[in-house]
C-alpha cells in the first residue's frame, strides 16, 4: 500500500512466537524526527535497515550517516538465496565452532533467511524490486575504500538566493569553517575567533559575488583579503598580516599533507545527487564514518547537515515524505 512501511509481524508476548498481525507505519509519520532506542543487541540496527529498505521501496531516497559501519548491510540483498552468495559474508570462525564447512554454514544461513522472510510475506520478487529499483552506494569521505566524497575541494556557492536562504547559507559557512579549523587544530568560536570571522567573511564575500572558490584560492585570500575592513575596524588592526600568514601556513600544511588528499577528491558534496541517481532512481547514499576520528566525524556530519538544510529550504512545503536522513 502506498505510503505504508511494512516493519514486520507482531510477536506474542508470552510465547515469543511470530503472529500473523502485520505492523505497518504510515510514512507521513517520519516527516519530522524519529529515534530508535534499545539495549545492545536488541535489534536497533536491524529495525533501522528495515525502515530504510521500506522507505526506498516506496520510492523515497535516503541519506544514511553511518558512524559504526553497519548500514552497508543494505547491499546484502540476495533474492535467489544461493549459498555461494552468502558464503563471502559468513564467519569462518563460527563455521569452525559449529563443526561445519564455510559452504555448509552459508547454505544453512541462506535457508534460514529464506524461511524467515517467507514467514513475514517477503519473497524474492519484492527483494529484486528493491535491489533493481534503488541505487545503494557507500561513500567514504577521507578515504578511497568506498566512493570518495569531495567535501572541501570545491567551495562553490550553493544554488540558493541570499534573500530567501541567507540564514541557511551562513549556517553552512559556519559549519564548513569550523570543520576546517578543527582539522588544523584550532578550536574556534564563530563569534570571537579572528580565524573563524576572517574565513567566514572571505567565503561569504566570494559566494555573494558568485565567484568560484576552492581551498588554494581561500588560502591566498587569507594573506591578501579582498576587503579592508572587518566590522568597524581596519583589517590590519583586527587581524594583522603577520598573524594571517600564520593561519595561511597552517592551512597550507593541511593542503600539503598526503593524508588530506583523499578529502578533496571524488564526488562533490551535492545533496540532489546523493538522493537521486542520474537515471531517476532513488538513492541510498551511505556516508561511512567508522574510519574517521571524532573531530573528522564532527566535521563531516556538520557539513552534510548544513548542506542538507540549505537544499531543503529551497523546496516547497509538503506533508508527504520526500527524503529521509
Amino acid at each position: 500500500e502506498a505510503g505504508s512501511l511494512y516493519l514486520g509481524v507482531e510477536v506474542d508476548a508470552e510465547s515469543g512466537d511470530a503472529t500473523d498481525e502485520r505492523l505497518d507505519l504510515d510514512s507521513d509519520r517520519l516527516t519530522t524526527h524519529g529515534v530508535i532506542v534499545g539495549m545492545t543487541g536488541s535489534g536497533k540496527t536491524g529495525l533501522g535497515i528495515v525502515l530504510v529498505e521500506e522507505v526506498l521501496a516506496s520510492g523515497v531516497p535516503v541519506l544514511v550517516i553511518d558512524p559504526k559501519g553497519d548500514m552497508g548491510n543494505l547491499l546484502l540483498n540476495f533474492p535467489d538465496f544461493r549459498p555461494e552468495d552468502f558464503a563471502p559474508w559468513v564467519d569462518a570462525g563460527t563455521a569452525k565452532r559449529e563443526g561445519v564447512t564455510r559452504e555448509e554454514l552459508a547454505a544453512s544461513e541462506a535457508e534460514k533467511w529464506k524461511k524467515g522472510l517467507e514467514r513475514t510475506g517477503i519473497g524474492p520478487e519484492r527483494m529484486r524490486a528493491v535491489r533493481d529499483g534503488v541505487d545503494i552506494r557507500v561513500l567514504t569521505p577521507g578515504s578511497t575504500a568506498g566512493i570518495p566524497l569531495n567535501l572541501v575541494g570545491d567551495l562553490s556557492a550553493p544554488d540558493a538566493s541570499w534573500d530567501e536562504a541567507g540564514e541557511s547559507i551562513r549556517d553552512e559557512i559556519e559549519g564548513l569553517v569550523s570543520g576546517l579549523l578543527v582539522m588544523v587544530g584550532i578550536e574556534a568560536d564563530p563569534l570571537t575567533s579572528r580565524e573563524h570571522i576572517l574565513l567566514s567573511n572571505l567565503i561569504e564575500h566570494a559566494w555573494r559575488g558568485g565567484a568560484t572558490l576552492d581551498l588554494p584560492t581561500l588560502l591566498l585570500q587569507v594573506q591578501d583579503p579582498p576587503m579592508r575592513r572587518l566590522g568597524v575596524f581596519e583589517l590590519e588592526t583586527f587581524y594583522p598580516e603577520k598573524d594571517r600568514t600564520k593561519l595561511a601556513l597552517r592551512l597550507n600544511g593541511l593542503l600539503a599533507s598526503p593524508s588530506f588528499a583523499e578529502w578533496i577528491i571524488g564526488e562533490p558534496l551535492d545533496i540532489q545527487s546523493l538522493l537521486w541517481a542520474p537515471d531517476g532512481r532513488p538513492r541510498a547514499s551511505i556516508i561511512h564514518l567508522a574510519h574517521l576520528s571524532d573531530a573528522e566525524r564532527m566535521f563531516v556530519v556538520t557539513l552534510i547537515l548544513s548542506k542538507f538544510v540549505t537544499w531543503m529550504r529551497k523546496l516547497p512545503g509538503t506533508s508527504e515524505l520526500k527524503a529521509t536522513i
